[in-house]
């Protein structure tokens, strides 16, 4: 079987090598090794461990296919082989994550880890891995992440987490495929099987290494029609002891002690040795296992329901009394039927799991815990509520938090205990807005500081202060500062870290609003302060939503540089701390940014990122919407009806002029794309309802210059400068004024919407220059209507080009054919290594070619 799992695997082989060549040079290499289930990807790292030797240090670790697996599972099995001190006790996950990157980082022997069946991986640890690829070029370590490709499909955290990284300097990617018909022939004739047919194997089998040596070994006289015959066949040549021993290992985990199976089943050994010799079951170190996870579950499912139940029970007493993890202990409780064992162990397990970071975990043991607790008015039952709701929400369910945060709120209430009350309500004002309930984030936030007023509390300030940010989110300068500060005052004198956290929520709202309605230099040093006392303080995800929203101002005001400044160290920051969430809700404005800037392809690809991602939060979807409906529009690529159709639905339910501004602006945009000037007008003036009496001249303005000319003149003097040119039709002014913020589409609508020959031949130009053919299109019609000849399509330096590239694209296409990598690009050309990639990909789409070595044929062979 060795043998098989090897075949056509020479390159694979030969890659891992090189990754493990350059991690002892420092620069590591984090490697996913997918296939799907039975593709040998065990073997395959068995053989890069075996190739090794001495020459790496060498850690492994397996996640747990149990229904609640234990956090970080794998780090624990690797503990014995890493340096001390990677996990000291009391230590949270950020520490232990520091102190493993410290370690991997020291002079001498690379190490090798290993983390197999990632595809069942716990929260916890998939952070881990997100943690270490970010960092593992910097590392003396390879690290080897398994999984199956079958299992990790659509919203998967795992294919979320591949996602986030791929890009990542020193993560690579290899893929297992199936075997080849020929490799199926060797492998029967190798193992002298001439009973079976190796062409109809290979298609009973589709090539999976796993199906194909369980059907060798079985030595069927035909194929059989699933893995559960095949492994079935194999396990019925073992003695009736080894049968029980084979189901007491199934029923007790993946990696099952064998400690556990000497004193649950005495005299054992010799039967331990037959499965062992047969090839079933593994040994390795002080755990038996499966060869494969779809054998040991063939054999669970063959054991009757109520031996099942009871030997399930006496895995859990001889887990009780070897100190075994609460989720392990919690699962066996549960199928064993023991409703209070289920509920202690389950609380002890979403209590640790929580800690260590794994929310989902938390979120499962939780839910296992409710599953076995009676509804009664008492704190406890209402506490398991509240803890389950803060994980849904950090898990960005909401619907869910919201329901199980209601429940909190009943049981408190029937208790009386005003201060959880207050708590409860302010909680369901933060998940309804995040949910995109404005009214009934309102409606519970006035609650909540009415249900707190006079205790006193940091629950009575942090419940003004999350009023405040609702009124900060609907650009109610007054009201804001009303809330915003009672919320200081109420913490005035405390240094506490709650009474911190109230202070950098509050001084982050106030930032906010005097940047876009007040104050703007005072506001923007209030956000300062707020991110600086947020990091001091280590409130990670304060110092992020004022990075957010130091990012959000400076785009709307098309501040480039400042937006730029920020995004670059925010982002980092939140990924460096893993804080997705934020990360999600930045990116966006960045589509936005780029937008404005004319990338208008890397915008809509970008923003198709952002929403494809399953965490994306309903607030966070307005910009990325609208981002890839106007590019869409502005290139021609695609219709926008269903993006911006969603993109108004999201804004106009929130009634928040921060997103109905944006939206509203890029309906009108749209219809004038499309010809329809009288739908641009009505998609502003529905807009304008929303906006109109928001204290911020850059919202005003997105919607304003849409509106009819009186209209829009009337409203001129609210507007910032470039609005205000716009909405005075003083185009010439305005095309200047976009043009000095570096905002090259504005200032190219601005001269289309001029009507002047000059003016729509600049924009046609200029669109073009931005890929914005269909804007290009529509300036070229207005030009028509008024008689006038259309304006040349291309620059000159696009002319030459047969796929209408630019003059970078041109020298990237031209770099291309001779065969050069975007590393040799970059610095060919002194760019980044992720503009060449945009760049490449853009060269490929015009070009018409699937392949970067089409290009050359391309460009000599047009």
């Amino acid at each position: 079987m060795t043998l098989m799992a090897l075949l056509e695997r020479d390159a694979a082989l030969r890659s891992a090598r090189d990754y493990l060549t350059a991690a002892s040079k420092g620069n590591g290499r984090l490697v996913f090794v997918g296939g799907e289930a039975g593709v040998g990807k065990t073997t395959f790292v068995d053989r890069v461990v075996a190739e090794a030797g001495s020459a790496a240090r060498v850690a492994s670790g397996a996640c747990d296919g149990s229904t609640t697996p234990a956090p970080l599972g794998p780090l624990r099995e690797m503990l014995p082989a890493l340096p001390g001190g990677v996990w000291p006790g009391g230590a949270d996950r950020a520490d232990v994550f520091l102190r493993l990157s410290e370690a991997l980082a020291r002079p001498g022997t690379p190490h090798l880890l290993v983390i197999e069946d990632a595809h069942w991986a716990d929260e916890a640890t998939l952070d881990l891995v997100r943690h270490l690829a970010r960092r593992v070029n910097r590392l003396r370590a390879m690290v080897v992440v398994t999984y199956r490709a079958d299992e990790a499909v659509g919203s998967h955290p795992l294919r979320v987490l591949l996602g986030d990284v791929g890009s990542a300097t020193g993560v690579r990617r290899i893929d297992l495929n199936p075997l080849s018909p020929d490799s199926v022939r060797e492998l029967v004739d190798e193992a002298s099987a001439s009973g079976l047919d190796p062409v109809e194997l290979h298609t009973a089998t589709r090539g999976n290494p796993f199906f194909v040596t369980e059907v060798i070994a079985a030595r069927g006289t035909s194929v059989p029609r699933s893995v559960r015959e095949a492994v079935l066949s194999r396990t019925a040549r073992l003695s009736d002891l080894a049968h029980a021993v084979l189901d007491l290992v199934a029923l007790a985990g993946p990696r099952t002690e064998v400690a556990l199976v000497d004193d649950l089943a005495p005299g054992s050994a010799d039967a331990l040795d037959d499965a062992i010799r047969h090839g079933v079951l593994l040994l390795t170190g002080e755990a038996l296992m499966f060869r494969h996870e779809l054998a040991r579950l063939t054999v669970l499912d063959e054991i009757p329901a109520l031996r099942r139940r009871t030997d399930h029970a006496r895995v859990l007493a001889w887990l009780l009394a070897h100190e075994g993890e609460p989720a392990r202990l919690a699962h066996h409780a549960e199928e064993a039927g023991d409703t209070e064992a289920t509920r202690v162990h389950a609380l002890a397990a979403a209590e640790h799991a929580a800690r260590l970071g794994s929310h989902q975990e938390a979120v499962d043991q939780y839910q296992r815990a409710l599953r076995h607790t009676e509804y009664s008015i008492d704190s406890s039952y209402a506490e398991l509520h509240g803890l389950l709701a803060r994980e849904l929400y950090v898990t960005a369910r909401i619907e869910p938090a919201l329901e199980s945060q209601q429940a909190a709120l009943a049981v408190w209430s029937e208790l009386g205990d005003r201060e959880r009350v207050g708590d409860a309500q302010r909680w369901i004002s933060r998940l309804s807005w995040f949910f995109g309930d404005n009214p009934r984030a309102e409606k519970y936030a006035a609650l909540a500081c009415a249900t707190l007023e006079g205790t006193g509390g940091t629950a009575e300030a942090m419940a003004a202060s999350n009023r405040s940010q609702l009124r900060m989110l609907s650009l109610d300068l007054d009201a804001t500062r009303t809330w915003g500060y009672r919320a200081m005052n109420l913490v005035d004198g405390r240094h506490d870290r709650e009474a911190e956290e109230v202070r950098v929520h509050a001084l982050n709202n106030l930032g906010v609003v005097e940047v876009e309605s007040g104050d703007r230099e005072e506001g923007w040093r209030l956000l300062a302060e707020s991110l600086r006392r947020s990091e001091a303080a280590d409130l990670h995800e304060h110092a992020a939503r004022a990075f957010t929203n130091m990012v959000s101002q400076a785009v709307l005001m098309h501040d480039h540089l400042r937006a730029g400044a920020h995004l670059s160290v925010g982002l980092r920051y939140c990924r460096e701390r893993d804080l997705d969430a934020w990360v999600l809700y930045m990116r966006g404005q960045q589509t936005l940014s780029l937008l404005d800037q004319g990338e208008t392809s890397r915008a809509a690809a970008e923003a198709e990122v952002v929403l494809r991602h399953p965490r994306t939060a309903h607030v966070a979807r307005t910009i990325p919407l609208m981002v890839l409906a106007r590019a869409l529009a502005r290139s021609g690529a695609a219709p926008p009806d269903e993006a911006i159709a969603e993109a108004l639905d999201l804004a106009y339910a929130t009634d928040e002029p921060q997103r109905v501004g944006p939206a509203g602006a890029s309906a009108a945009e749209i219809a004038w794309l499309e010809g329809d000037s009288a739908a641009a007008e009505r998609a502003a003036a529905r807009a304008w309802v929303v906006v109109r009496e928001a204290a911020s001249p850059w919202t005003l303005g997105l919607v304003a210059v849409w509106l009819p000319d009186a209209e829009a003149a009337e409203a001129a003097d609210a507007l910032e400068a470039p609005y205000r040119a716009e909405a005075l039709r003083h185009w010439d002014e305005a095309a200047a004024l976009w043009n000095q913020l570096g905002s090259p589409y504005a200032e190219a609508l601005a001269w289309a919407r001029s009507g002047t020959r000059e003016g729509l031949a600049r924009a046609v130009t200029a669109f073009q220059e931005q890929g914005a053919d269909r804007a290009a299109e529509r300036a070229r019609s207005l030009s028509r209507a008024h008689g006038w000849a259309p304006p040349r399509g291309r620059r000159a330096t696009t002319v030459a080009h047969p796929g209408g590239l630019t003059r970078r694209e041109a020298e990237v296409a031209g770099l291309l054919a001779e065969g050069l990598t975007n590393a040799a690009i970059a610095e060919r050309l002194v760019l980044s290594p992720r503009t060449v990639e945009h760049h490449v990909a853009a060269v490929m789409a015009k070009l018409e070619v699937t392949s970067r070595h089409s290009v050359r044929d391309v460009l000599v062979d047009p």
